[in-house]
């Protein structure tokens, strides 16, 4: 019965951005309704929730969702369907809850825009579009919803359009996600050449040869470097801070940064047959959680540096994959949609209480904001990895898949497990140093700091509520596999298979990175709990030219900047030049004179002699006459 409500739950978002996309471009009264406006995006959000939620609760078995024929390539004909399994289902309940708390923050933080309307609509949009790329039962619509939210994003991180550098960022999102789109292109058309259909669930029971595995699994995964911001295609992720707060926490917190992890875990019978590509995804995925934890502890941009966690979280959980432990991975999407999104929205809550993003115009703010203070702590806790908090559960996991497969022989895993150890103490220091810098201390700004209306902090508590509770969705096996955990987590994928660990070597791992994450938060106490600037003046000073390394993001935009973006404004310029004035000037004049030529030839032809013309009369019946002849 549940399952006929499942194409109102999709549909509801977008049925939601076209009333207010439409209806605040035709009914300007409509505009200033923020409130209405806003409360129509969260109800229909709201509703498609509730409609997954009850399908939670009477799952049984698989579903598909079947529709009409919208793409026939004869002799194949592909069905508009939609797959509800224990993934996808799961990963919709993350988009449409977290959405529903976001949108329902957006009320208050937008609610002084004048284009609040466009706001709501692509956010509904982009909810839409994400419960389409989670719900595919095809790799064509998968590829639909994946393009639908690179496009949602676009409009949504240059929302702000009037400043350049925002359109700028939001152009760079657009670009580098189309770069990794091609992969999944390339990859879609290889698959198809070879099997001849495009349906993830027939796909599933095809046996791949390794050449075919290993190259349309490296173009998969660089279609997930793209959109989940992975060495090399990452630096688009940090400049889309240039967005609203609740859309950061859309983008990095549930939704579309997730979907490379998605889409690594839907088609992990294809990763299964290609080791070596694991291999390489964990190795990235550890190299790109330690660039962006190193990184992170330099910055002053409060909403920069939980871009750069994001990006480092991401690594987390791509090296989870890479070593087949696709459950932990899903696992940490979990847990991370909700500290990350309580996080962003608690930097939000804060920039709009004090008007600057810089956290050295910040400190003592848990004093105005208390609020906001202790949901903030309870975020960095849980990324920190302090247990019972959420991100203690799904780290700890992580860390011991590598560790479980570096026992099992590949060694190199070890190495990626000790990379992650450096991040997971990195993790600690920066937040334990953004806290204290932003919430402890005097205050330094100069505006005067205030709460933020209720609209804003309930969306907080529920958040802080599930980072406490989230983890124990997935108990460690140490603690024995909780209810949930082992009807839908294990359920979701099948991930490859890893040698048991003894529980005295489970106990060793979970010292370890509880240990590494107080450490963390220590050294931040020890530097930061007293004198906050003068300590990081002397920070600065210690590690000399990493510093300004560190601050300048490594300088690899500026990398990409010469290597890729100047040769194409040179080689755009040579064009508007040379090629360009002969288009627009030479190439028409030619042609002009050419068809003045012949009119002025076809023109003495008509001199109105009429012997003239039986003549030419008598010469083409000729012709035509011989050419009857020859034929």
């Amino acid at each position: 019965m549940v399952a006929s409500y499942l194409p109102l739950a999709v549909g509801l978002p977008l049925i939601g951005a076209v009333v207010l996309g439409l209806g605040g471009l035709w009914v300007a009264s409509l505009r200033h309704q923020r409130f209405f406006i806003g409360s129509i995006a969260t109800a229909t959000v709201f509703a498609s929730f509730a409609i997954f939620f009850l399908t939670f609760l009477s799952y049984s078995a698989p579903l598909r969702v079947e529709g009409w024929n919208w793409l026939a390539i004869e002799p194949m004909r592909l069905r508009l369907s939609f797959q509800v399994d224990t993934l996808s289902l799961w990963m919709a309940l993350i988009v449409t809850g977290i959405g529903t708390l976001i949108h329902l923050y957006s009320i208050g933080y937008m609610a002084e825009e004048e284009g609040a309307w466009r706001y709501f609509a692509f956010l509904n949009l982009f909810i839409f579009s994400m419960l389409v790329l989670v719900l595919a039962d095809s790799l064509p619509l998968l590829f639909l919803g994946w393009e639908g939210v690179g496009a949602c994003s676009y409009f949504l991180i240059g929302y702000w359009f009037q400043k350049e550098e925002n359109a700028i960022a939001a152009q760079k999102a657009f670009i580098m996600n189309r770069i990794g789109d091609l992969g999944l292109l390339a990859g879609m058309i290889w698959l198809y050449s070879m099997t001849g259909t495009f349906e993830i669930g027939q796909l599933e029971k095809i046996i791949y040869p390794g050449d075919v595995a290993v190259g349309v699994g490296l173009l998969l995964f660089l279609a997930a470097t793209g959109k989940s911001a992975q060495i090399p295609l990452y630096t688009w992720l940090p400049d889309a801070m240039a967005g609203p707060t609740p859309v950061s926490a859309l983008i990095h917190a549930a939704t579309m940064v997730t979907a490379g992890i998605y889409l690594i875990a839907r088609m992990d019978f294809l990763f299964a047959a290609a080791p070596e590509v694991l291999t390489v995804i964990s190795g990235i995925g550890a190299l790109t959680a330690l660039v962006g934890g190193l990184i992170a502890t330099r910055l002053y941009d409060i909403k920069k540096i939980l871009a750069y966690s994001t990006v480092s979280q991401l690594g987390f959980m791509f090296a989870a994959a890479g070593a087949g432990a696709y459950t932990a991975a899903i696992f940490h999407v979990f847990t991370h949609a909700f500290f990350k999104a309580l996080l962003f929205l608690g930097s939000g809550s804060v920039i709009h209480a004090v008007g600057t993003q810089d956290i050295r115009q910040m400190g003592g703010l848990r004093r105005y904001m208390p609020i906001t203070g202790w949901t903030f702590w309870i975020g960095t806790l849980a990324i920190a990895g302090i247990p019972p908090l959420a991100g203690f559960f799904s780290k700890d996991e992580i860390l011991a898949a590598l560790y479980a497969r570096g026992k099992a022989g590949e060694t190199l895993y070890f190495l990626y497990w000790g990379a992650l150890l450096v991040v997971a103490f990195l993790t600690a220091f920066y937040m334990g140093r953004l806290s204290w810098l932003t919430f402890e201390g005097s205050y330094r700004g100069t505006e005067k700091p205030h709460e933020s209306p209720s609209v804003m902090t309930l969306p907080l508590i529920a958040l802080a509520v599930g980072t406490v509770g989230a983890g124990f969705v997935g108990l460690p096996p140490l603690l024995g596999t909780s209810w949930l955990g082992q009807r839908w987590l294990l359920q979701s994928v099948k991930p490859l298979s890893l040698p048991p660990l003894e529980h005295s070597t489970e106990l060793f791992l979970v010292v370890i990175s509880v240990g590494v994450g107080l450490v963390g938060l220590s050294t931040a106490w020890l530097l930061f709990g007293k004198e906050f600037l003068r300590a990081e003046y002397k920070l600065s000073l210690a590690i000399g030219d990493f510093h300004h390394l560190l601050s300048d993001q490594l300088r690899i935009d500026k990398l990409y900047e010469k290597v890729f973006v100047q040769p194409y404004y040179v080689l755009s310029d040579l064009a508007k030049d040379i090629w360009g004035p002969w288009t627009a000037r030479s190439l028409p004049q030619a042609l002009a004179n050419f068809l003045y030529r012949i009119g002025a030839l076809l023109s003495r032809l008509q001199g109105g002699y009429i012997p003239s013309y039986i003549f030419y009369l008598a010469a083409v019946g000729l012709l035509v006459l011989l050419w009857g002849l020859w034929g």
